[in-house]
Parts: structure tokens; sequence; C-alpha cells
């Protein structure tokens, strides 16, 4: 087992985790024993290292090491079956030492011509070689420069722990000048301690560099536009125990050569003019004492942020073009992270798809959309929007018509057209269709330009005439007389009966006629004016011999005998009809007769059986009796 010491500001201490706080530059040594696919590599011959210990080709016994690529076959009962440590090399070769007990050097070794007044790392990773038990390595490490000597110790290396990684960091006189690196073993010999060595390096090693752009210094990667000609300022920040008292910068960026210095870029700040062509940049900052930002085992170096250049996506914009007046106009962009509109009439707008409603002559024009993506900025070919002129609808004038006469409808305003409602026209799909309505009618057309579309409506007035309305068929007994009841309707309107036989006024609505057989009377309704138009209506008057009233009907729905008809009745508009059922119940109650009754009660038929009556006459005559529903 050995103990290692280190010349350090820090205490020696097996946390890799206090690396990643730091920031370290080019190695001064790297010391990984190489590679090989032989167990066993060859001796150290270097003039620069020395060591107590006796190299022996293969298994180490106590107070010799060897090189090898892995312990296999060696002490199998006793030593890890391990390999080396160093990533990526699985034949790498690592130094194996079976440590005396006596304190005494293994490794020693000189480092020439440090640079002046720098802090350097010293790490070597160690691995305890037994399975259980055994003498647990104990290691010092010491660092030696030309001022004095650092030391501190790993402490008993217990079993199982893998490869630990020990380091120590310490500062070079302002002189610089040459370093002794030593690991001396300070345990006892026998059963156990026994280690391996591998990777030790020696580097500048100082703060953590932050690098960053802008003012975040969590920025570390930034994405811009070929064509944006845009600066980005690369930033670097340390922490304030940085060794240097004069610090001096130099960024670099990454070539396929490697990283190479910026002219020109040496502040701790740089406005990066960014790259055209499309790529993705990395940029670092070698940071040194002043006279030294040259040598690359004196400067130390930040991790590296990336810029990223793309082109321009292409974008595309599309209008709804032509629009009528008053019709939404919609304007589409491909997909973005943000836009900018631009058009007639102070036309602007943030959104992708915007919509603009009431459309005018005014926003007839060209419209531009900006398309902003992953930093970049498109901007599409304007796309033009054509708002049509209005449609002016024209129906033509209102007009007034006779019954029955036709008139020609005439718009104006489109190319095409369509009225409603339809009826009563010839044509309802052109300009000028042949109107014959039956009664006034309003017509709307739709008349449309260029796909814009308006109305326009006109009224025919149709003249319906005089009318003429009386009770179709009266009855009267014979000697006797009974009032004729007619209405007429329209202006100015004259009328009078034919023919003038046993009427008693042939220019009143309400006469009383007084016929020997049966007849027909005719109101005839007359009307002045351009269209000298009749209306007539016909009542005819049958004369009863006899009063007589039938005793049975069928209600069946046959068509035979389903009412039960009184003849005469309806010739007393005053006259009371009157049914019961046995039990007294009215069934059937009318004054006047003008419909037959049809043997059914608030609707529904009643059953079949005897029913009893009561007709009076209102004249000073009443009958009575009974009358059967046969089913």
């Amino acid at each position: 087992m050995k103990f290692i010491t280190l010349l350090a500001i820090v205490c020696l201490s097996p946390q890799f985790a206090l690396r990643l706080k730091a920031q370290e530059g080019e190695p001064v040594l790297i010391e990984d024993f190489g590679a090989g696919s032989a167990q066993i590599g060859p001796k150290i011959n270097d003039g620069n290292f020395s060591t107590t210990y006796n190299y022996i080709p293969s298994q180490p016994g106590e107070g010799s090491y060897t090189i090898a690529n892995s312990t296999t076959g060696m002490y199998p009962e006793s030593w890890l079956q391990t390999g080396n440590h160093t990533p990526g090399q699985p034949n790498g070769y690592m130094m194996i030492v079976d440590a005396t007990n006596t304190i005494d050097e293994f490794y020693k070794r000189t480092v020439k011509t440090l640079c002046p007044g720098t802090t350097y790392m010293f790490s070597v990773f160690v691995l305890n070689l037994m399975q259980t038990g055994g003498i647990k390595p104990d290691i010092t490490f010491s660092v030696t420069t030309s001022l004095e000597t650092k030391t501190n110790h790993t402490g008993p290396i217990d079993n199982g722990s893998g490869w630990l990684e020990y380091n120590i960091t310490f500062n070079t006189p302002p002189t610089g000048g040459d370093v002794t690196i030593k690991m001396t073993n300070n345990a006892s010999g026998g059963y156990g301690n026994d280690v391996a060595l591998d990777d030790i390096s020696l580097r500048p090693y100082g703060p953590a560099l932050t690098t960053y752009f802008g003012n975040d210094k969590t920025a570390t990667t930034a994405q811009g536009c070929a064509d944006a000609d845009k600066v980005y300022t690369l930033n670097v920040s340390a922490a304030s125990d940085l060794s240097y008292t004069n610090p001096v910068y130099q960024w670099q960026i990454s070539t396929p050569n490697g990283w190479i210095n910026i002219p020109g870029a040496v502040s701790s700040s740089y406005p990066l003019h960014q790259p055209t062509a499309t790529s993705n940049y990395q940029y670092r900052v070698l940071v040194a004492q002043q006279g030294n930002i040259n040598s690359a085992q004196c400067r130390l170096m930040s991790s590296a942020v990336t810029l990223t250049i793309i082109n321009p996506q292409p974008v595309t914009a599309t209008a709804s073009s032509p629009v009528c007046p008053g019709e939404n106009i919609y304007l589409t962009a491909s997909t973005g992270d943000s836009y900018s509109w631009t058009g007639p009439n102070g036309f602007t707008s943030v959104q992708q798809n915007p919509v603009i409603s009431g459309a005018t002559a005014a926003m007839s024009g060209q419209y531009h959309v900006t398309v902003f993506k992953n930093g970049c900025s498109s901007i599409t070919p304007a796309v033009t929007v054509n708002v049509n002129a209005p449609v002016v609808a024209n129906a033509g004038d209102n007009k007034a018509i006779c019954k029955g006469d036709k008139t020609q409808l005439h718009a104006t305003g489109g190319t095409s057209y369509k009225w409603y409602p339809t009826i009563g026209l010839s044509n309802p799909n052109i300009a000028d269709p042949i109107a014959s309505p039956e009664a006034t009618t309003t017509y709307t057309v739709e008349v449309t330009n260029n796909n814009c579309k308006a109305t326009s409506a006109v009224t025919i007035t149709v003249n319906q005439g005089p009318g003429a309305f009386a009770t179709s068929t009266r009855e009267v007994m014979k000697g006797e007389r009974i009032q004729l009841h007619a209405q007429v309707s329209g202006e100015n309107v004259s009328y009078y009966w034919t023919p003038n036989e046993n009427i008693s006024n042939t220019t009143s609505l309400e006469p009383f006629v007084f016929p020997t057989s049966n007849i027909t009377y005719i109101l005839h309704v007359l009307q002045p004016g351009s269209c000298n138009l009749e209306s007539k209506a016909a009542v005819e008057v049958k004369v009863i011999d006899k009063f007589t009233i039938p005793n049975t009907f069928t209600p069946n729905g046959d068509g035979i005998n389903d009412t039960w008809q009184i003849d005469a009745l309806g010739a007393y508009d005053n006259a009371i009809t009157q049914v019961f059922n046995r039990y007294g119940t009215i069934v059937y109650n009318a004054k006047g007769y003008t419909k037959a009754w049809d043997g059914t009660y608030n609707g529904n038929r009643l059953p079949p059986g005897t029913y009893y009556y009561k007709i009076d006459l209102k004249n000073g005559t009443v009958y009575s009796g009974w009358v059967q529903i046969i089913g």
C-alpha cells in the first residue's frame, strides 16, 4: 500500500466532485503507461522518473513493480482480476506495485519548467488490489517546488473501493521552475499493501470559468439566422479566487483542424459578428497570467458555448380574394414562432391567420407578413386582396295589375338573378320574368356580380276585384218567406240581385224572398275602374211543401243516411233544436240548422238507441218526438 504527498492549496481528497466546480488547462503531464496487446508492458525508461522498487516483467513480488494491462493470473486468490483505468483503452497499461514494509519511494518524477505564478493540479487514480482483508495501502503524496514541499495522505484505502482519484493543487513560484512529485509507501509489508496506479496527470488548474451569451450566465447555446447579420456578445466570468494577478484572455473557435485563436478577441467580453454559413460553431476562452497566454501548459481553458446558424425556412402566405364588400378577408401564413402583418388602410397584425371583417374598397391591395421562426425572419411574397365593387341591385318599380293579368319584372345590377318566391313567375332565374300572381306579392331578387350578391324587392299589387259572399242553399216552406244574407267586399262597389222575382229589394244585401217554386238568386257585385271586374254569389232557394222530421238515421260512415236530415228546418234561422238521451241529458243543441246532426256528442259517436227531440221554430210552432240511431 502507498501514501502520496502533494504540495497543495487544497487538501488531498478523493472527491471527484471538486473537479466539476473548477477549470483545467492543457495537461503538462499525462502518464497512462501506454498500451499493448501483451499483458506485460515495458519498464519505465525515463530520465525524469525514478523508483526504489525493482521492475519485474511478470507478477511482482514485495518491493517490486510491473507494467501490465491486467492482473489476470496474478495472485488470483488474493488480488482483484481487473484491467486498467484509462477510458477507451481496454489494453491500456497500469503500474502495479507490491509495497514493502518500509517507507520508500515507489514513484518519483520531476516535471521541468512550469509556468511562473500558476496554479496546477496533480491527479492520480489508485486501486487497492486486495479482494478482501490484508494490509490496507496508505500512501503519502508530495509536491516540491523551489520554495517548499507540500504533503498529504490517502489514509488506509478500503477493499472494494474501486479506482479512486486523488488530487491536489499547488502554486508555482513567480519564477516558475521545476517540480518533483513523489508517492511514498506508508504502510507495512506482508499480506496486502498492493496497489495499481494509472492516469497520472499534471495540468493548470483554477476556479470554474463560466462562458455564456449576452447577460444570461446560463445561456451556453444560441441560435441565429444566416442572413440576420447579428452580433452576439461572448462573456466569461471566473470565481473570485482566480490566482492570476494580471489575467489575460484569448477566445478560440473550433475548426476541423482543432481550436484556433480568434484575432483580436483578447478580453473577457467579445462581440462576435455571426458567421453567415449554416453550421454549429463552438467557442471557448483561454485565461492565463499575463505573458503566459501562448503557452498551452500555463493557461486555463473554459468549456465551450455553441452557436447554431440556420437558414430561414421557406414560408408562404395566402389571402381570400376576391372578396365582396362587407365580407371577411382571411389571411393565412405558414407556421412560425411569431408574425408581423402589414397591409393597406393601416392594417397590422401579429396573428398567424388574421381575419379582417367588413371588407371595403380601401382594404384592397397587397399584404405582407414576416414570419419569425427559430431566430430567423422570412418575408413572404406579397398576397393581393381585391375587394369587388358593391353590387347595386334594382328590382324595378312597384306595379298594380288586375286579377288574372300578367306583368313583366325587370331587375338590373348583375350578371345572374334569382327571384323568390317563385309562385306566379315564368322563370325565377332571369332578370325579367313574367309575373302573374293571384294575390298581391312582394318579389325579392338576388343579384350576383363577380360572385358578390345583393337583393332588392318589388311589390305587385293584384286588384282582386269585388267580393260576393252568401249562403249557397236555403230552404223555405211553401207560402212563407225567407231572408237572404249576403256580404260584399271591395272599394266603390255596387250590387244587385237577379232574377227580379218574388224578392223584396234587388239592391239590398238582406232582401226577403217568397218564391213559389225552387229558384236560384244571383248577387252581382260590380267595381268600376281599369279592371272593371264583377263578382257573383248564387243562393239556391228550395221550396218545401211539407215539414217532415225523420225518425231514424244510420251514422255509420257509408255515405247513406248518415245525418238527421230535416227538410225546411234550415229556413228558420232562430229555431232551437235539442236532442236528449233517455236520462234527459242534452246530447245535441243548435240554433238554426245549417248543418244536419251526425249522431255525435262532444265529438264522440253516440251508441245506437232511441233519443228524444224538441224543435222550437220560434214562430209559435214546437215539434217533439223521438229519433232512433241505428248502428
